[in-house]
């Protein structure tokens, strides 16, 4: 992708005829994150802003936007092609506001409502408290927002973040392999089905336009 020339993000920021653009990329295993990353474009999509929802693979010129949404599932680890992503064009997004959005299978709760500062959002359907308040098992502990959002922001742990999100994914295990079907059921403890709130996830996106503007 394209850096953009000196001035050219503060010319097109500082233009009030021109809509804010918002770039919501995403990765998938098997196209249900796609659906995700629909719905979270259509809450972002109000008046005033103009909203692309593109696979990672096909993402255009970030100079194009004025903030960035990335997104991917919870496969041994936060999709690769996301993290890629966001080392690769690390620099580029460190000028412009960014959200995260991560599906997973389980996740537990620790009462937290943000991360070194970030607002996080968590879908009431996804979210398990622990057995034991104040003593996680392994399972628990690989599922705290966390552990899933360090993990998310390795590549670019800089990055000026406005919100995070962990939302329910669909699981379907004759889509995996051996090893992958072990680790959900046995390291994670997931139950197979589509576990995806609708309703969650555009609540989210509504919410985050205004930070997305603002940052």
């Amino acid at each position: 992708m394209d850096t953009p020339a000196p001035g050219q993000d503060a010319a097109r920021a500082s233009s009030p005829d021109k809509p804010h653009r918002i770039l919501v990329a995403y990765a998938t295993r098997h196209g249900s994150t796609a659906d995700v990353a629909e719905w979270i474009g259509d809450g972002l999509r109000v008046p005033g802003s103009h909203v692309d929802v593109v696979e990672i693979g096909s993402a255009p010129r970030l100079a194009d936007y004025d903030a960035v949404v990335v997104g991917g599932p919870m496969i041994l680890g936060w999709h690769r092609a996301a993290r890629r992503f966001l080392g690769t064009h690390a620099g580029e997004l460190e000028g412009r506001p960014v959200a995260l959005f991560i599906t997973c299978a389980s996740l537990t709760e620790t009462g937290e409502d943000e991360l070194d500062g970030i607002p996080i959002t968590k879908d009431p359907w996804l979210v398990k408290k622990p057995r034991t308040q104040g003593r996680l098992t392994r399972k628990e502990r690989y599922a705290c927002p966390v552990h899933y959002l360090e993990g998310a922001r390795k590549e670019a742990p800089d990055l000026h973040l406005v919100g995070a999100a962990f939302f329910g994914g669909s699981l379907d295990l004759t889509s995996m392999n051996l090893f992958e079907k072990l680790f959900v059921t046995l390291v994670i403890g997931a139950t197979p089905g589509d576990s995806r709130n609708q309703a969650a996830v555009r609540e989210w996106a509504g919410s985050l336009v205004r930070e997305l503007k603002a940052g």
